[in-house]
């Protein structure tokens, strides 16, 4: 999460949006935001909810462990990766999206 922080300044060049999702309680995660100096959103998802619904996750088997994904504007997920960020493979892939046209300046990477 601090390496992102650390990244939104070039995300935002790429007219990309950082969403934190994890699995902890709300309370946990303000906490947890505030300790970090995080400025993006995080989203509890207890339940693994979302990561089922975007099918990054199969249903019945949660997955704990750290999982990097990047959706276009069209909603359309481009990019999953698990384990621990490599943030250059992010911003090279960022940079190939936004010259794609597949970021959307208008709504910031948002579908």
């Amino acid at each position: 999460m601090e390496g992102h922080q650390r990244n939104l300044y070039l995300y935002e060049r790429f007219n990309a949006r950082v969403l934190g999702v994890s699995r902890d309680d709300i309370i946990t995660l303000k906490y947890f935001a505030k300790s970090l100096d995080l400025t993006f959103p995080l989203l509890s998802n207890v339940t693994a909810f979302l990561g089922v619904s975007m099918d990054v996750q199969p249903e019945g088997r949660p997955i704990f462990g750290r999982r990097t994904v990047i959706i276009d504007k069209t909603g359309i997920i481009r990019y999953v990766r698990d384990g621990s960020p490599d943030y250059k493979d992010i911003l090279l892939f960022l940079k190939k999206m936004n010259q794609e046209g597949r970021l959307d300046p208008t709504t910031g990477g948002k579908p």
